[in-house]
């Protein structure tokens, strides 16, 4: 299963992932490539979700301690070319000052993960100790952050920094054959280059089998950085372990964070989503713009976060182990160019029902399938796919505006809609009114109603609250009333 870059931004994987701030580099690396958890994987997945559930109770008993060590990685630089480099190569003066500072950061970081309660029971995150590498970078144990070759390293380096200095000393006297002495300099300069290159050529060489126990502890940190960020994201949205297994998912009060921040910046509240979603295939009707796109998001979103080791923005969740995740949304561009919204809607869901011919448990998401064509053909293709998914092995959640595409399905939910407005409405000053009118009344709760139940009617409402003209109104009333 690869999240690819289009589906993280649809979901709002990707906003939730661009708020973390990890402290190092190797934070950074390990929420960027971590990627989808898939059934095979699922003792691995578990691992991490206890990583997030200890070190969410680490930062609820002591915020400082876990905040302290977040600043211990802050210290460390990503060293991963100089590693690979150290493999076969010859570090230089740089290289090996990176390494030096890399392992007194890691020195001084490792008592600080100890101190956590919780570091024992950390899977994946342990500390090799670095007093190899340190002992071949800074053998005098000086523990400063900078790297000096000592004269004592060989005795060729001794005799031309000697050498250097006793004619540094000549040439600040004056009165000598200053062009002899400088020449004299250069090639005690060259000598010292000479004796370091060899004396950088056999550390390279003593810091080779210490190379696994650096990149165990850039690992370690990289993980403990990302479980970390996780934690917080956790405790901040007020998010929930989520329980894995099964073939239905389950969210109650669910909320996506991205949308409820844009609302909370408008005043307004995110209406939490419950619904429980069997295999087979759920349909999820309602008015247009009355918030089932928002219901469908934010029920991928949380099993997205799920699968990829977070938490999950709700009180209670359950997700399936599932091998895919099939977003089908005519906003999508194209890959292949040239098609319609619809005609690239109907090769995303080719795509869709062929790899579930490879086996293993998928989770469609559907947005307002077929809207792209006539009402007559889309309702038909609606209610044609409801029932060829029907017995397939995916847990699908299909949104649509047609009437009878729940008679075959699983379940049916029914957003609410603009229930709140009733009699003679007021008509708004302006569509940016009309706009706030309707986003104060829409309620985006979901409802559980009968598979028979016709799909909600506000769409004159809202052309009304957005400022149409009473006369166009009236026609299409009459021509509403004519044809039913």
């Amino acid at each position: 299963m690869e999240l690819t870059y289009e589906l993280k931004e649809e979901l709002g994987l990707l906003w939730v992932q661009d708020r973390m701030e990890p402290a190092c580099p190797y934070g950074a690396k390990r929420l960027r490539e971590e990627g989808w958890y898939a059934p095979e994987r699922r003792e691995e997945l578990e691992r991490e979700l206890d990583n997030v559930s200890l070190l969410r109770f680490a930062l609820e008993e002591d915020e400082d301690r876990v905040l302290a060590l977040r600043h211990a990685l802050s210290t460390l630089k990503d060293i991963t070319r100089t590693l690979d480099r150290c493999e076969s190569g010859t570090l230089t003066e740089v290289e090996l000052f990176e390494l030096t500072a890399f392992s007194l950061g890691v020195r001084a970081l490792l008592p600080l993960a100890q101190a956590l309660p919780c570091y024992e029971k950390l899977s994946g995150i342990r500390f090799a100790p670095v007093d190899g590498p340190l002992g071949v970078l800074d053998p005098a144990g000086s523990g400063r952050l900078s790297f000096y070759v000592e004269d004592g390293r060989s005795p060729a380096l001794a005799r031309a920094r000697r050498e250097k200095r006793e004619l540094d000393v000549l040439l600040r006297r004056g009165g000598v054959d200053r062009e002899a002495l400088m020449a004299r300099r250069l090639s005690a300069a060259a000598a010292e280059e000479a004796a370091l290159g060899d004396i950088y050529r056999e550390m390279s060489a003593a810091l080779r089998p210490h190379l696994p126990a650096l990149r165990t502890a850039a690992a370690a940190a990289g993980r403990l950085d990302a479980v970390i960020c996780k934690a917080i994201l956790a405790r901040s949205g007020h998010a929930v372990r989520p329980q894995l297994g099964g073939d239905r998912v389950s969210f109650r009060d669910a909320v996506h964070p991205q949308i409820a921040g844009a609302l909370r910046e408008r005043g307004r509240d995110f209406a939490p989503i419950s619904a429980e979603l069997p295999r087979g295939v759920t349909v999820l009707t309602g008015a247009n713009m009355g918030g089932k796109s928002v219901a469908m998001k934010t029920v991928a979103l949380n099993i997205a976060l799920a699968l990829t080791g977070y938490f999950v923005f709700c009180r209670e969740g359950t997700v399936p182990l599932f091998d895919r995740m099939e977003l089908i949304n005519r906003d999508f561009s194209d890959s292949l160019g040239g098609l319609s919204s619809f005609g690239g809607e109907i090769v995303r869901f080719n795509a869709s029902v062929e790899r579930l011919e490879e086996g293993g448990l998928s989770f469609i998401a559907m947005d307002e399938l077929a809207r792209g064509t006539n009402a007559q053909e889309g309702a038909a293709i609606a209610r044609g796919v409801v029932r060829y998914l029907s017995d397939k092995n995916a847990v699908t959640l299909l949104a649509t505006h047609y009437d009878g595409a729940a008679a075959e399905a699983a379940r049916h939910y029914q957003v609410r809609g603009l229930r709140s407005l009733s009699g003679d409405l007021p008509r708004p000053s302006s569509a940016r009114d009309g706009l706030r009118m309707i986003e104060d009344a829409m309620d985006y709760g979901l409802e559980r109603v009968e598979k028979d139940a016709p799909c909600r009617r506000d769409a004159l409402r809202i052309c009304a609250m957005l400022g149409m003209k009473p006369e166009i109104l009236e026609q299409i009333t009459e021509e509403k009333e004519s044809t039913e």
